[in-house]
């Protein structure tokens, strides 16, 4: 890496050029473009990701002010507002979205045995809208609002997969657009109840830890021991209302979990049977990564306030502030320096941008540059946000 260049031309830099430009050639997305490459629009949307510019003007002038830089990141000219709208108003947000993807395998690449399972969280976060601006959003008579469901990758601590939907979409009917497959282990709040799914899970060997609704109907088959205080129940069950039998007559399995600290109880629902009631309660615990996730994008990255109002625009931004959390991600595995937090790097690096210093030594915030992770060493799980 070009220790002369600023960090922002490094950390763009890990997009490899020759994967970008084939990209753009299978997908067309230069097609038509009038001076403002798709590789320009991307480096301009990411510098406003990162420094939290607060619209097209303040992008345009907070630029140009650097077209010394200009070179090195591989812009051409000056950045107008008008170029920037028209590029996020026409240009299809597809390629942002397999931009991502195409990163996220070069990331998760040898970081994980072949036989290991993988355990995910399911969740979406909506984001409320303006109805007049955005007519296209509209799910209540005064509000417009999108959601974003994810399915989080535990694991690795990034979403494995993501879409954007009408905030009315309903969270219950997307857990089958996950792209779950058999051995995955996923968890997912209450709100995702759906029984059809549920046996679908139990038919194709994906497991399940959720929470069971309070009004549901069931019968007990069988009480299993409990060991510990923490679990007061264990037992398999079978459901009994209408409706919930015909649609899951799978036999599953329900956990009373008490918390330790606070004496609150919880009930689990799972397809479960082989772990202890203690793993799957842990499981459940897990699932609060993806709060961490949603809370970490929405306090440090521009996905509630957008630049444009089309659906086309909004999209392009939430998929490029989605690749700037990869390319942060991309460089804790680099250098291996796991305890840096999203947070922390977006608030330092978006002074810090034109600085002309090896990333890698900034990154680590050392004076020598950190030893490469060993890229076959799963990642540690890390909190996202202090």
């Amino acid at each position: 890496m070009n220790k002369y260049n600023t960090l922002f031309g490094q950390l763009l830099s890990q997009v490899k050029r020759p994967d970008f430009d084939k990209l753009c050639r299978t997908m067309n997305s230069d097609k038509y473009r009038k001076g403002f490459s798709t590789w320009e629009q991307f480096g301009v949307m990411t510098f406003a990701q990162i420094t939290g510019q607060s619209g097209l003007r303040s992008i345009e002038n907070a630029l140009n002010n650097q077209m010394s830089s200009f070179y090195h990141l591989g812009f051409k000219s000056a950045v107008k507002r008008s170029t920037i709208s028209y590029a996020n108003q026409q240009h299809n947000s597809d390629f942002f979205e397999a931009l991502y993807y195409q990163l996220l395998s070069g990331l998760e690449r040898g970081t994980r045995k072949v036989t290991e399972k993988k355990l995910y969280a399911v969740d979406a976060t909506t984001i409320g809208l303006c109805m007049k601006d955005f007519p296209w959003a509209k799910f209540r008579s005064t509000k417009s609002g999108i959601k974003i469901h994810v399915k989080y990758d535990i694991g690795e601590s990034v979403p494995e997969y993501l879409f954007v939907t009408n905030a009315e979409e309903h969270e219950n009917n997307t857990l089958g657009k996950m792209k779950l497959k058999s051995g995955d282990i996923v968890t997912f709040d209450r709100g995702y109840n759906n029984y059809t799914q549920f046996s679908e899970f139990c038919n194709n060997g994906i497991y399940f830890v959720t929470r069971l609704k309070d009004n549901a109907d069931y019968k007990v088959i069988k009480r299993r021991k409990t060991r510990t205080k923490k679990i007061t129940s264990d037992h398999i069950i079978q459901f009994t209302g209408q409706t919930a039998k015909t649609k899951c007559s799978n036999e599953l399995r329900r956990i009373r979990v008490v918390d330790s600290e606070t004496g609150k109880a919880i009930v689990l629902l799972t397809n479960m049977r082989s772990c202890s009631a203690e793993k799957v309660a842990e499981i459940y615990r897990k699932r609060w990564q993806i709060e961490l996730f949603f809370k970490a994008i929405k306090q440090n990255l521009k996905i509630k306030r957008f630049y444009g109002t089309s659906e086309n625009a909004v999209k392009t931004q939430i998929w490029i502030a989605m690749i700037v959390y990869l390319l942060f991600m991309m460089l804790k595995k680099t250098t291996g320096v796991m305890s840096k937090r999203f947070t922390h790097f977006i608030s330092e690096i978006s002074v810090s941008l034109f600085q002309h210093i090896d990333i890698h030594v900034w990154f680590s915030g050392s004076s020598q540059p950190p030893p490469i992770h060993d890229p076959y060493i799963s990642p540690l799980q890390l909190e996202l946000v202090g």
